[in-house]
């Protein structure tokens, strides 16, 4: 299968996507308050002003979302969101914790992912099943660290079908989540997206690139759950030469196929990247 390359994003599919989540989270209520953006949106919101120089983050073609489950939480609750989610133009499709929205004619996927113990990782978890209520979220291991960790990040987009210009606070994965949500995401999957969008984060992050982003990720509330220690050795390992898989997949993501010169230089920076954030990122 081929593997995903920067040409395949674009500014307007990210901006359907801002425009997608702009009008969900509106249309929610209180429900906006229990969610967190993570996925290929982040960096834009993460970062916020690039350094001098630097690229444009790709972007996004889907937006993805976690949701802090309560398990003591009425169906009532979740049917009364889904129909939200409804009446605001979002279809449920299969599998059945994505939900899709027409765009300018082009279609803008949802995802719903959390965590939680009742079924295994990587499987559909159903909060209310049996009561009436259809809502469903794709389990993912770590995905309850965003709710831990997080900043808020407004945003300003035309809300769908003429609805006009709205402004929306919203939670956005912070950086240590982020980092361990996405490496193991390139351990299951191996997306060359998952690389660019993790390597890409740390070399941009505020006042200091990889080192700064080290020295956020050291004092993070989750720094020392199992979790995110194991990933952290995980990214150690993925990137621990030029010639491992993850600076493999943010090369292949970046460069042209037959450009030998950037690929190597592009390999050699995300080693150098993630070394520099592993050694500030340490705590003992």
């Amino acid at each position: 299968m081929a593997r995903a390359r920067r040409e395949s994003y674009s500014w307007p599919a990210t901006l359907r996507c801002e425009r997608a989540l702009v009008t969900l989270l509106g249309d929610i209520g209180p429900w906006s308050e229990r969610i967190v953006l993570v996925g290929g949106l982040v960096p834009r919101y993460l970062i916020g002003s690039l350094p001098l120089g630097a690229a444009p983050h790709v972007g996004s073609t889907d937006v993805d979302l976690v949701i802090e489950l309560a398990v003591d939480e009425a169906a009532e609750t979740y049917e009364t969101l889904q129909a939200n989610l409804k009446k605001s133009g979002f279809v449920l499709s299969e599998p059945s914790y994505r939900w899709f929205r027409r765009v300018d004619g082009t279609t803008v996927v949802v995802e719903f992912l959390c965590a939680t113990d009742q079924v295994g990782a990587g499987r559909i978890y159903r909060p209310r099943q049996g009561t009436g209520s259809n809502f469903a979220a794709f389990n993912v291991p770590g995905a309850d660290l965003t709710t831990r960790d997080f900043v808020e990040a407004t945003v300003e987009a035309e809300r769908l079908d003429h609805g006009g210009l709205s402004q929306v606070k919203f939670r956005v994965a912070g950086l240590l989540p982020y980092v361990t949500l996405k490496i193991l995401a390139f351990q299951d999957r191996h997306h060359n997206k998952d690389a660019y969008d993790l390597v890409y984060t740390l070399l941009n992050y505020p006042e200091g690139g990889p080192s700064a982003a080290g020295r956020t990720a050291a004092v993070s509330r989750v720094r020392q759950e199992r979790q995110t220690v194991d990933a952290l050795g995980m990214l150690a390992e993925r990137f621990l030469s030029p010639g491992h898989d993850g600076p493999s997949a943010y090369a292949d993501f970046l460069a042209e196929p037959d450009d030998a010169d950037s690929n190597a230089r592009l390999r050699n920076e995300a080693v150098a990247a993630v070394s520099r954030f592993l050694a500030a990122a340490r705590t003992e």
